[in-house]
């Protein structure tokens, strides 16, 4: 379950218009993003940069996956079949 509330800043705390339908001493991930704010697209790395970040390779010693493509076929075609009970 996700929630999407606006709430302003007081005192280094957030502060929202009404209580939050979450139990008390329930445990969130936070993302704040100032509201109003026009959004800057991130830099563009050169393909020099992009080759050194630490996922770009991260699958290339899966012999599975040599052929991306014929994978992911796979993968979906799995996901067509009906499932069946084991009895």
């Amino acid at each position: 379950m996700g929630l999407m509330e606006r709430g302003i800043v007081r005192n280094g705390g957030v502060v929202f218009p009404k209580p939050l339908p979450l139990p008390e001493g329930s445990e969130v991930t936070v993302y704040v993003e100032p509201a109003g704010q026009d959004q800057q697209r991130p830099a563009q790395l050169s393909e020099k940069e992009y080759v050194a970040q630490p996922f770009f390779g991260l699958w290339r010693d899966r012999e599975d996956m040599r052929d991306s493509v014929a994978w992911v076929r796979g993968e979906r075609a799995k996901w067509q079949q009906r499932l069946s009970r084991q009895d």
